[in-house]
């Protein structure tokens, strides 16, 4: 019986097969990679720069959850104003 995200019949269902594909998605990617640094489709100040920009990103969008976070702790420190009677 397949599982929730599985379908039958496709051999997904089994670890070693999913972890091939992945395994083999990592090495195209970086073959793809490596081949756009070496033709020169792709300099080391364009990944360093790329690099840089996600960092960036990141580290904005750290700060907003962050500031998120402590506002909506922040107003639900105090008690209710009352509590209601039973």
């Amino acid at each position: 019986m397949a599982g929730k995200y599985e379908a039958e019949g496709t051999g997904l269902s089994d670890w070693v097969t999913r972890k091939n594909i992945y395994t083999a998605a990592i090495v195209v990617g970086a073959v793809v990679l490596a081949a756009a640094i070496t033709f020169g489709l792709l300099t080391l100040e364009d990944v360093q720069s790329f690099i840089d920009l996600a960092l960036r990103l990141v580290s904005i969008l750290a700060g907003i959850a962050v500031l998120v976070t402590a506002a909506l702790a922040r107003a639900n420190v105090e008690p209710p104003a009352r509590t209601p009677e039973r």
